[in-house]
């Protein structure tokens, strides 16, 4: 069937009518295929058929202003109706093109538009009638923010696209269009801005999305996993937002923005580890509350990384650096817990990110009751049972706020991964473990890339930059974008003519 089908979709159109709507129902299952419609109409005495998919197409727009448009269609005796005629002189529709290649016809039917195919003429005019139902714009539901802009990406590619260039009014803007996906082809747009992003990056960014050869590639999470520089890395290469404000001062930077049809999110690169830190709110902040706030959540990633490996490595090899009155209070507590620490850390681990999921999972009304009630009768019960002492519930509930505190949903996820590796070094080594393994990973991350650019810039290598990394500075030293943009970028000029 497939090469059937693949023999079907290839080469270009014939001048027979006939000949091509037997071959789009063959192609799109006309017999069986409810949602394949063939609409035969003439105008001006020459027969046409409008090839879509019912529900991708709205029905209002073809019929108002492209099929009665061609049904009262009165053109002088002798006119060749042909697809340039159509366009110029009958649609209505503002957005047409003409193509003869079936391959693209079909994905253009498939994608919501409407295929005019006319007869003596081997080009069809392809009409732009996408109306299938779509997510209307609303609040972001993952990073939700106090003060700044409310609205998120949708599913709907287009509507993306016009959100970004509602938060950036440039006609430097550049979106470009691509198909990823070999069998089932999926929508995919990269956006910068014009002499701000170092063409490199576009390139690159253009080669491995054109380099995809899977049969599908579903959403922006597969896009990224085809595309990244290293995917054995604990930690995300790109940033994912779902925010239009986060994604436009990105391009403002000198980033690639990467989105997808049927994504209400978009992917951002190059990143570096400090952009992973950075919330949306924090420009909207004085630049005392934001420096304040990334303050807080890097405390809260050293936290969720080292703090079990530290408690393992204190309590186990180096008792002698613990004050007595600590250390009498951690021995008590201990005094008949039966398991190791290793152990005990483990299974309060496990238990706290099963209650997470769990309650992730679960429907919404319900979901919340979990998390805190079963932790907290979890927890009682395993204290009063004396599998776990009451300081490593303490300890697993920092550690899991610190996570928390991480703006990046992935971000999050591999530092929870990283802080496995730390807990088992400082059960094996103590602190000399634990500083193995903050060594191993601090040579990780300065060997990491994301779109060539070294993760840990402009730190190490250091590069000139924005004083807008770890710290926000305030705004009128911040006059120049980041080093991602080019060097000869209108950005970082006063009287440039982008501005």
């Amino acid at each position: 069937m497939d090469r059937e089908t693949d023999a079907l979709t290839a080469g270009t159109l014939s001048t027979a009518l006939d000949d091509n709507v037997k071959r789009f129902r063959a192609i799109l299952r006309g017999g069986v295929n409810s949602d394949a419609q063939f609409r035969t109409l003439a105008c001006a005495g020459t027969a046409l058929c409008a090839v879509y998919l019912e529900g991708m197409a709205d029905d209002m727009k073809l019929s108002d202003f492209a099929l009665r448009a061609c049904e009262e269609h009165d053109a002088p005796p002798g006119t060749v109706i042909d697809a340039q005629y159509l366009i110029e002189r009958v649609l209505e529709i503002a957005q047409c093109e003409t193509e003869q290649r079936v391959r693209q016809i079909v994905e253009a039917v498939v994608s919501g538009r409407t295929a005019l195919l006319i007869d003596g003429c081997d080009e069809a005019v392809l009409l732009e009638t996408r109306g299938y139902p779509a997510r209307p714009v609303g609040r972001t539901s993952n990073e939700s923010v106090v003060i700044g802009a409310q609205e998120g990406f949708v599913e709907s590619l287009r509507t993306n696209m016009t959100l970004l260039r509602r938060y950036v009014n440039s006609h430097r803007l550049i979106t470009e269009c691509f198909t990823v996906g070999t069998r089932v082809p999926s929508h995919v747009a990269i956006a910068y801005l014009d002499g701000v992003a170092r063409s490199e990056a576009v390139n690159a960014v253009r080669a491995r999305l054109k380099r995809i050869d899977a049969p599908s590639v579903q959403g922006l999470g597969a896009i990224q996993q085809h595309i990244e520089d290293n995917p054995w890395a604990l930690l995300p290469q790109m940033l994912q937002t779902e925010r239009p404000d986060r994604a436009a001062s990105c391009l403002l930077d000198g980033q690639v923005v990467i989105l997808a049809d049927n994504s209400p999110c978009a992917l951002v690169t190059p990143v570096t580890l400090f952009h992973l830190l950075h919330a949306s709110d924090d420009s909207f902040a004085r630049w005392q509350y934001g420096s304040f706030l990334r303050l807080i959540r890097a405390s809260g990633m050293l936290i969720s990384v080292f703090l079990p490996g530290l408690y393992i490595a204190l309590t186990d090899y180096h008792m002698h650096l613990l004050p007595m009155s600590l250390l009498g209070s951690i021995s008590e507590a201990r005094a008949n817990v039966p398991f190791p620490i290793l152990i005990e850390i483990l299974i309060m681990e496990f238990s706290f990110y099963l209650i997470n999921e769990a309650g992730t999972r679960m429907p919404q009304q319900i979901g919340s009751a979990l998390g805190i009630v079963g932790a907290l009768i979890l927890g009682q019960a395993a204290v009063a049972a004396s599998i776990i002492s009451p300081i490593l519930i303490i300890i697993v509930a920092i550690t899991g706020l610190g996570n928390y505190a991480m703006p990046d949903f992935g971000f999050g996820i591999g530092l929870v991964i990283c802080r496995l590796f730390v807990i088992f070094c400082g059960a094996a080594l103590g602190l000399y473990g634990v500083c193995l393994a903050a060594f191993c990973l601090l040579v990780s991350l300065c060997g990491m890339r994301s779109l060539g650019c070294p993760y840990m810039a402009p730190v190490a290598p250091g590069r000139p930059h924005s004083p807008d990394l770890l710290l926000r500075l305030p705004v009128w030293l911040q006059r120049h974008p980041l080093f991602f943009a080019a060097r000869n970028s209108w950005m970082r000029t006063r009287e440039g003519d982008g501005r």
